[in-house]
């Protein structure tokens, strides 16, 4: 091996290192993060990720809306709507789950970088 090679080699080695060591960094910094809308508009945004007790909200409206967040998770705990189906939908655990209320035009929704890009049923 020559001199240019040894250089050569060592700086694709620092090059690796410094895009593993910044994959690394992001992967610790995600949070999981529970956004509340009402009528398209951010009424709460609760981080989840080390979240030491939990938070409660309430969305008032046409219908009234109560969520509770902890650290597993977020869900519409209850609200006053006749069909109740964001209720039934339980609690949301990962990025890219979502509850929604139409009758009051209300949507809880998990982000985070591990969301996925589309959904397919």
């Amino acid at each position: 091996m020559k001199r240019g090679d040894i250089i050569v080699c060592a700086a694709v080695l620092l090059l690796a290192a410094g895009i593993f060591a910044l994959g690394l960094t992001r992967a610790d910094g995600d949070q999981l993060v529970a956004v509340v809308r009402q009528d398209g508009t951010e009424v709460a945004r609760i981080v989840l990720t080390g979240l030491r007790e939990p938070v409660t909200v309430t969305v008032d409206g046409e219908y009234q809306n109560v969520i509770v967040a902890d650290s597993s998770g977020a869900r519409v705990q209850s609200a006053t709507c006749p069909r109740q189906t964001c209720v039934h939908t339980g609690l949301l655990t990962r990025a890219g789950q979502t509850a929604v209320c139409l009758e009051n035009k209300m949507t809880l929704t998990l982000e985070g970088a591990d969301a996925p890009d589309v959904v397919i049923r």
